[in-house]
């Protein structure tokens, strides 16, 4: 058998390089809603130094960056759910305490 190769085609395969997200737009959410102890501020600093990175090339240095930006961002969405749920658990404890003080001090009193 006998094949018919053509020595000038050369075929590259090349992996494809995933880029690491940034989270630029998770991060200034974070940074004006959401910025307890400046959770919010940080990942807005390692959003944007991923970021930088990512554009010249240091695919590495932006992953690390981008872990960094994502750990604050969920670190400050925690908070802010955690600060939300305290505050509706707060007011209705607050709201059964008055019913019952109204209570007490208008009809059994």
């Amino acid at each position: 058998m006998q094949y018919n190769r053509d020595q000038d085609t050369v075929v590259t395969i090349v992996n494809p390089v995933e880029h690491p997200r940034d989270y630029v737009v998770w991060s200034i959410c974070s940074f004006f809603h959401a910025n307890p102890c400046c959770l919010g501020l940080a990942a807005l600093i390692f959003s944007i130094k991923a970021r930088d990175m990512k554009v010249t090339g240091d695919l590495q240095r932006a992953r690390g960056y981008s872990k960094c930006a994502l750990g604050f961002n969920v670190a400050a969405l925690i908070i802010l759910f955690l600060t939300i749920f305290t505050l509706v658990i707060w007011i209705i404890m607050s709201n059964e305490t008055a019913k019952r003080y109204y209570y007490h001090y208008h009809y059994e009193g």
